[in-house]
């Protein structure tokens, strides 16, 4: 599924010049079926509070920002690019789990095993006869992508266990998803107004 997605992904991105619109359209995508799915009956709708909302925000903008990173790193240069940065999310995550608190150590090893991770995005990015070649642009969208995803998760496993653990709230992991996209697309408005 995912090779297909950046593959039409890559193909909408050069018909449209439009990159945030695009982001922010498949994020909608998104909010017609969760909508769909709750007045339909099929999921439970969530009852959120205000706070709870408020809760959620700064997960659904770095959810945002993780996105609409990825998509853009792909409208400006090569999808395999794009995903051989990504490929170092785990680089950020054990950056910002040392940073932000409540600091997350791992064991030694963990850290060990992001060095093969680095080398092969750097190996991956010398070409035959040209050496090192590196579409800037497209680094930094992804390294945003992979910064916002970090923090996403680093911020965000508090407050979805606290929605999850209240059935009162019907959050559970598909709703959590649901109210993370929603928020993640208005987020992007901004963008394509």
């Amino acid at each position: 599924g995912n090779t297909f997605y950046n593959i039409y992904n890559k193909k909408a991105l050069n018909l449209i010049s439009a990159h945030w619109f695009v982001a922010s359209a498949q994020l909608l995508v998104g909010v017609f079926l969760s909508a769909a799915m709750w007045l339909s009956g099929v999921r439970k709708m969530p009852k959120l509070t205000q706070s709870d909302i408020m809760s959620c925000l700064p997960i659904g903008l770095f959810a945002s920002l993780a996105h609409c990173g990825t998509v853009l790193a792909s409208a400006v240069g090569a999808v395999s690019f794009a995903q051989i940065v990504k490929a170092c999310e785990p680089v950020f995550a054990a950056i910002v789990g040392l940073l932000v608190p409540p600091m997350d150590v791992k064991p030694i090893l963990a850290y060990i095993m992001l060095i093969p991770i680095v080398g092969g995005v750097g190996i991956a990015c010398i070409k035959e006869g040209k050496g090192v070649e590196i579409n800037y642009l497209a680094f930094l969208y992804a390294s945003l992508a992979n910064a916002a995803a970090s923090l996403k998760g680093k911020l965000g496993s508090s407050v979805t266990k606290s929605l999850k653990s209240d059935p009162a709230k019907n959050m559970d992991a598909a709703n959590v998803y649901a109210v993370m996209n929603i928020i993640s697309f208005v987020f992007t408005i901004p963008f394509v107004v």
